[in-house]
């Protein structure tokens, strides 16, 4: 049964369908393809109506990790009641594959996953050599943290670590505690409470307090000016020290005048008058002057010459013709652009003696190189090499304008090719002859477009490709072309 999706359809709204692989037995069949987003090429499987829920379950499957695939899924969809399957490029037989429904679970086997029981977080006491619960024990414990506490797991015994005493400290006694076995569902057990008389002697102060003697005598505080009278009060400063203060501000006053001196000296020396520079300023000063004169007694001499004032006269009137005659052209508007329209494509291609001209069989589909549709394209025959296998020495397409245009730039939008070399030349004509080269490239991406420069005018655009792209994928040789649409502005 015809498939409804071809050569040339486009699926998803980015990947376009560039080749046919095979069909199955069933009508499945297999497409080559290109993301024209990502500019990759990409391999689609459209299933026959019977294989559709097939195909959906296997996409499905492979890209939650149920099935085990080679398949590299890029997009699933549907269009024209038919799904297709998107995926990287891959074999025909792992997509076929895809169409085949999975194998139903044996019987007498189990199917379902294997889940682990509720109660694994008991397995770390079957490491420390307990067996682990077969099932929680009821009634468990539970911690702060919502934890169960199962046989396996006993709850700890309490104990206090002894208190160190201090130097010079009595060590006390350990506070007694009752010992209380630990019970899967009881509580947790509490240490039992000293009695109140036998905390306050095991009771260890934290700060030590100083006596009398930690002060020293009263004659290490009392006033350094020695009237032996009463202890200095807070906030007093010694004698002593206001003494040695003194001594300092009198060594830093006279370092200070010091350092003013040396200072002033160096002030005088440097607001010293230089003369070296005062006689540079009236030597030029003194040019200027004399320059002033010279220009001021030319122009004076030149008033009590008639003849010179009026062909002065003369040469300032002819001057402001000449602008009046500039602006009175520049005032004529510049002629409008006209913008190019494509009348038709013609394939010029001068083939070398004695070889066949290949791409005669193709003639047909040139008009889908300028019909305003991306979707159709004009392919050549596969060349073994980018030198078109010596059948010729370039490729020529000549598009013709209804009218002479102003040319601003030139689009060339091809499918699945990258490299090869092409130069872009306007003509009055369709040849080669006489022609004006406006610009060059190479394919790097699916879309190219040549700015000409401005004032470009012609009836003809010529494409001359002069070395041919390598094709990804292609089917028996790797380089050609397939140009989807050519546009001039």
């Amino acid at each position: 049964m015809p498939q409804p999706i071809d050569v040339g359809s486009i699926l998803g709204g980015r990947y376009k369908v560039t080749g046919r692989i095979l069909a199955s037995a069933e009508d499945d069949v297999i497409l080559d393809g290109l993301d024209q987003v990502l500019n990759r090429p990409v391999s689609i499987l459209v299933s026959a109506v019977g294989n559709s829920q097939y195909l959906t379950q296997s996409a499905r499957e492979v890209a939650t990790g149920e099935r085990v695939s080679n398949v590299s899924i890029l997009d699933l969809g549907s269009q024209e009641n038919s799904t297709y399957l998107i995926a990287a490029r891959t074999s025909p037989a792992d997509l076929l594959d895809l169409v085949v429904p999975s194998e139903p679970a044996a019987e007498g086997h189990d199917a379902e996953v294997y889940r682990e029981p509720f109660f694994t977080d008991t397995l770390g006491t079957e490491i420390f050599g307990s067996a682990r619960d077969a099932a929680p024990a009821a009634a468990a414990y539970v911690y702060e943290d919502d934890t169960p506490l199962t046989p396996a797991r006993p709850s700890p015994a309490v104990r206090r670590a002894p208190v160190r005493p201090l130097a010079g400290q009595p060590a006390a006694p350990p506070a007694p505690t009752a010992a209380v076995p630990a019970t899967p569902a009881g509580p947790r057990p509490v240490p039992a409470a000293a009695p109140a008389p036998a905390a306050a002697t095991t009771a260890t102060p934290k700060v030590t307090l100083w006596g009398d003697d930690d002060y020293g005598s009263t004659n290490d505080l009392q006033d350094a000016s020695g009237d032996g009278g009463a202890a200095r009060k807070g906030g007093t400063f010694p004698a002593a020290a206001l003494a040695a203060s003194d001594s300092y501000e009198t060594d830093a006053g006279e370092a200070a005048d010091d350092t003013e001196e040396d200072t002033d000296d160096d002030t005088d020396d440097g607001n010293a008058p230089r003369t070296g520079g005062r006689w540079l300023t009236g030597i030029i000063v003194s040019v200027l002057i004399v320059a002033a004169l010279v220009f001021a007694v030319s122009h004076i001499g030149g008033l009590f010459n008639g003849g010179t004032v009026a062909q002065g006269d003369k040469t300032t009137a002819s001057a402001a013709q000449q602008s009046t005659g500039a602006q009175a052209t520049s005032a004529v508007p510049a002629p409008a652009a006209v913008p190019p329209v494509i009348a038709r494509l013609t394939d010029i291609t001068n083939y070398l003696p004695g070889q066949t001209h290949f791409n005669d069989m193709f003639m047909p589909r040139l008009p889908d190189a300028v019909d305003g549709n991306k979707g159709t394209y004009w392919p050549t025959v596969e060349f073994s090499n980018d030198t078109f296998a010596g059948a010729t020495d370039s490729i020529d397409l000549a598009i013709e304008l209804k009218q002479e245009s102003t040319i601003s730039s030139v689009t060339i939008n091809q499918i699945a090719g990258s490299g090869g070399q092409f130069n872009i030349f306007t003509n009055s004509k369709a040849s080669l002859d006489g022609a004006r080269k406006i610009g060059s490239g190479s394919f790097s991406a699916p879309d190219f477009m040549l700015k000409a420069a401005s004032g470009v005018k012609a009836k003809y655009v010529i494409v001359n490709f002069t070395q041919l792209p390598r094709l990804q994928p292609f089917k028996v040789y790797p380089f050609g072309l397939k140009i989807a649409e050519i546009s001039v502005k």
